[in-house]
């Protein structure tokens, strides 16, 4: 089969396929997503994933494809001379492919991917150059729609230079909302979850940890920073209402912090708005350094520590972080995610492992923070059994920054007054 299909590919690209002069169609498939599911599956099942994607793409789409590297995240293939009749259904047919997933035993994945598919209308052009061409486009592809997951493009003409289509703009679409979290024994703000998003331009509002796979560094980089920019502008303009919240929490991608400006540029932007780092928490997910790799992003965690920010430990008893993890890091606080939350009041599994997580947190003089409290009595049976603070829709729903304000003045109102010892006197 192998021999079979090199044999096309030669005809097809060869002497005989130019002096036709018919329009030839080049593809390049990068999945998004490689290395999360390389930590999470292992390797060779994602080289299995990746083999029967392509031959799906060979038998449902006539993709004749170049040999791919193990552990490459690309392909690279040509459609089969005639595919450019039906050129305007390619895009929409490979979309729906991988929408589906791949099928592997006991285990169905849907990759992320972003393709480009680049027509030569000359149908003379070399093969690399296609290719070439088709990895520019790709850093014009628009990860904010589905649309532009697969992009179709023309290769210019032999005089024209290829280059990178602009992206799109970012710094209109970053939206920000904000989670309080509330003390457990005094009930006041602790601190404002940050969840920032992008708007999309066909579905609405998208979380960024959603998006994570499907952006570049530099895009990643560029909306990390916008969104610091914006958090921290809303914790200057609450400490001028005189809302007190101390601090905001805000979460962190490993391929961010594995950036060794990162630090900088975050101490940088703390210090622009005159804010001391103690008021920013990054909290960071498990396992840590999975796609940054662990030395730089442990690198950027100690000048963020040693500059006085704080490190919180995202879904803290779900994930795979050791105990040494947590020292290296220099956790003040954790956060147990709604997995063991939801139906805590009512469930006594859920209660054994919590009260074996916050014994564990206890021993290690780690803060707690309970995520996805959803009712009431939720809400009072992790007060009662000891967590220092709780967030979620019970405590309040995520807020836009204009919402916060009203907030923060309702719960200053709602709290009792303090005692006064000297009243009696």
């Amino acid at each position: 089969m192998a021999h079979g299909i090199a044999a096309r590919l030669a005809r097809l690209v060869g002497k005989e396929g130019a002096g036709r002069a018919a329009a030839r169609l080049a593809l390049v498939l990068r999945v998004e997503n490689a290395e999360m599911l390389r930590a999470g599956i292992g390797p060779a099942l994602l080289e299995r994933m990746l083999d029967r994607l392509l031959l799906r793409l060979v038998a449902e789409l006539r993709l004749l494809p170049l040999p791919r590297s193990p552990g490459a995240s690309e392909i690279l293939g040509l459609f089969a001379a005639g595919c450019d009749r039906d050129l305007p259904d390619l895009p929409t047919r490979l979309r729906a492919i991988c929408a589906q997933g791949v099928e592997l035993p006991g285990l169905r994945i849907c990759p992320q991917i972003r393709a480009v598919i680049v027509r030569d209308g000359s149908g003379r052009r070399d093969m690399a150059v296609l290719h070439a061409h088709a990895r520019a486009a790709l850093q014009g592809a628009n990860p904010f729609s589905a649309a532009g997951q697969v992009r179709l493009v023309d290769l210019p003409p032999r005089s024209a230079t290829p280059k990178p289509e602009p992206g799109p703009a970012l710094f209109d679409r970053v939206e920000l909302f904000f989670q309080p979290q509330l003390c457990c024994n005094t009930g006041r703000v602790l601190g404002l979850r940050v969840l920032p998003g992008i708007r999309m331009d066909d579905q609405g509002r998208c979380e960024l940890s959603e998006l994570v796979p499907r952006l570049d560094d530099e895009m990643l980089g560029r909306i990390v920073a916008d969104a610091l920019r914006q958090a921290l502008a809303c914790l200057g303009g609450w400490d001028r209402m005189g809302a007190g919240v101390p601090l905001l929490s805000l979460p962190l991608p490993d391929r961010v912090l594995a950036d060794a400006a990162a630090a900088d540029a975050i101490l940088w932007e703390l210090d622009r708005q005159d804010l001391s780092p103690a008021r920013l928490e990054i909290e960071l997910g498990e396992p840590v350094g999975r796609s940054g790799g662990r030395m730089p992003v442990m690198a950027s965690l100690r000048r963020l520590t040693a500059a006085g920010c704080g490190v919180a430990l995202g879904d803290f008893g779900a994930g795979s972080a050791g105990l040494d993890d947590l020292r290296r890091l220099g956790a003040g606080r954790v956060r147990i995610g709604p997995a063991f939350i939801a139906g805590c009041d009512r469930r006594v599994d859920q209660q054994r492992m919590i009260l074996a997580i916050l014994a564990l947190a206890e021993h290690l003089h780690l803060k707690t923070l309970a995520d996805g409290v959803g009712t009431r009595e939720e809400c009072s049976f992790l007060v009662q059994i000891g967590f220092d603070a709780v967030q979620g829709p019970a405590v309040a729903p995520p807020l836009e920054p204009g919402a916060v304000d009203d907030f923060l003045l309702d719960h200053v109102r709602s709290l009792p007054a303090p005692l006064d010892l000297h009243r009696g006197a």
